[in-house]
C-alpha cells in the first residue's frame, strides 16, 4: 500500500516575522530608553532631596569639598544596550563626593594613626591634644548610616513602575494600531 504525503502550506510567515521584528525594535527603542532615563532622573532628584548637607567644608586627600557637594555629585544617565537589555543609572561622581559611600553605609569605630593622624590632628585639634602633646592616634567613634540613596529608590519605586507601564503600553499599542 502506498503512502500518500500531503503538502502543508503556511501563509503569513513573512508578516509574522515582520511583526516580531517590530516588537523587538519597540522593546529596545527610543521611547523605552527615554522612560528608563526619566526613571533614573527621578531617583537622582529624590536622592538629592534626601542627601545630607555638611555644616562645614571638609578636606580629604588635600582637596576641599564644600557643603552640598554630595547633592551636586548625583547624576543620571542611560547605559549602553547590552544584548537586548536597556540600562539607565543613577550614581554619584567619586571625584566630586568621594565620601558618598561613607554617608550611605556609615563607618565602624576605628583608630586613626600615623601620617593620617597628623592630618587629622589639624582637623580634630580639640580631640588630638592632651596638654601640650599631640596624640599619635585617636579612636574615631564611627558614624551611623544615612541611606539617602536606598530610601530614594524605595520611595520612587511605585512612580517608576507606573511610568514604565504607561510608556511600554503606549509603545506596544502604537504597534497594534499600525498592524
Amino acid at each position: 500500500m502506498a503512502r500518500q504525503v500531503r503538502a502543508i502550506t503556511v501563509s503569513g510567515i513573512d508578516d509574522l516575522t515582520q511583526q516580531l521584528r517590530k516588537l523587538q525594535a519597540t522593546a529596545t527603542g527610543e521611547p523605552i530608553r527615554q522612560a528608563l532615563l526619566e526613571s533614573a532622573q527621578m531617583i537622582r532628584d529624590e536622592a538629592a532631596r534626601r542627601a545630607p548637607i555638611a555644616p562645614y567644608a571638609t578636606r580629604q586627600r588635600g582637596k576641599t569639598y564644600q557643603p552640598g557637594g554630595l547633592r551636586e555629585s548625583l547624576r543620571a544617565a542611560s547605559g549602553r544596550k547590552y544584548k537586548n537589555f536597556l540600562q539607565a543609572f543613577a550614581f554619584t561622581l567619586k571625584d566630586a563626593a568621594p565620601h558618598a559611600h561613607l554617608v550611605e553605609f556609615g563607618t565602624k569605630p576605628h583608630t586613626i594613626a600615623g601620617k593620617k593622624m597628623r592630618i587629622a590632628a589639624r582637623a580634630f585639634q580639640w580631640l588630638a591634644r592632651v596638654g601640650d602633646q599631640v596624640r599619635t592616634k585617636i579612636q574615631h567613634p564611627g558614624s551611623r548610616p544615612n541611606p539617602f540613596f536606598q530610601n530614594a529608590i524605595k520611595s520612587q519605586r511605585l512612580r517608576i513602575k507606573r511610568l514604565l507601564e504607561q510608556r511600554v503600553k503606549a509603545a506596544f499599542d502604537a504597534i497594534g494600531r499600525a498592524a
